[in-house]
């Protein structure tokens, strides 16, 4: 364990500092910050609901472009260390593969949380500002929120292990989607689909991750209580899948042949 860990850290490392330096996050970075900034100019323009305003966009602004960064560095991010052969270079020293997933994992995630603690922090000054006091519950979102970006990073990674970075990123986005409307989707099923139709949709729901579990913004702005037993479930959840598909990647990248 005790040579495992500075392995997985030093991959972790350098995948940190290659998507710091991306010029994705950086633009990504401005943008985010360009819209919790106009959502302050907008919000006085709402007649009285500035503070939900600078919220709801705030939240959004955070959970989308997370997802970006996550989605477009992640489904690449075993393609480019083959294109640029340093793979061969990786796999040839003491490195076993799992180490190499879990360390990419490692470093992906740590960029993400980097980008959506400094929209975070802009977030709460920004509300603060736009209210006059801090909105605790505004963390409770961001942290699931956080959780989904787990799930999605380790989601990308298995897309990066098993198809290319354009085929990754367009299965990652439908499973995003799907994620956040298979709920919607399975009640359309229900009252107007055919009995094929039913049971697949039904499959789906129960075995894609429903990352509407993950969504709380609305409660949030609305004031609405959310329950700590709500939050620890719904953080289980996304641990959960975030374990399963990185023991698919592990697997997939486990057979995977160099030559």
């Amino acid at each position: 364990m005790n040579r495992v860990i500075p392995k997985i850290a030093a991959l972790a490392g350098n995948t940190f500092r290659e998507g710091v330096r991306d010029r994705l996050f950086v633009t990504v970075g401005i943008f985010g910050a360009a819209i919790l900034a106009g959502s302050f100019i907008i919000g006085p323009l709402s007649l009285g609901e500035q503070e939900r305003i600078t919220q709801d966009m705030g939240l959004a602004a955070i959970s989308v472009l997370s997802f970006l960064i996550a989605v477009l560095i992640g489904t690449g991010i075993v393609y480019r260390e083959i294109e640029r052969r340093t793979i061969y270079t990786v796999i040839a020293k003491p490195v076993q593969r799992w180490q190499f997933i879990i360390g990419k994992f490692a470093g992906l995630t740590a960029t993400v949380s980097l980008l959506m603690a400094m929209m975070t922090v802009l977030l709460v000054v920004v509300n603060w500002i736009a209210a006059g006091s801090f909105a605790p519950q505004l963390l409770t979102a961001v942290f699931l929120t956080w959780m989904e970006l787990l799930l999605l990073t380790a989601l990308s990674i298995m897309m990066s292990t098993l198809s290319s970075p354009i085929l990754g990123a367009i299965f990652t986005l439908l499973l995003y989607l799907i994620g956040h409307t298979s709920g919607d989707l399975k009640q359309l099923a229900s009252r107007f689909g055919s009995g094929s139709v039913k049971v697949f949709v039904g499959a789906m729901y129960y075995t894609l991750p429903n990352l509407e579990y993950l969504n709380v913004r609305s409660k949030v702005i609305h004031d609405v209580p959310i329950d700590f037993r709500y939050v620890a479930f719904a953080s289980s959840y996304a641990l959960l899948y975030t374990v399963a598909f990185l023991i698919i990647a592990v697997m997939v990248f486990e057979r995977k042949e160099f030559k």
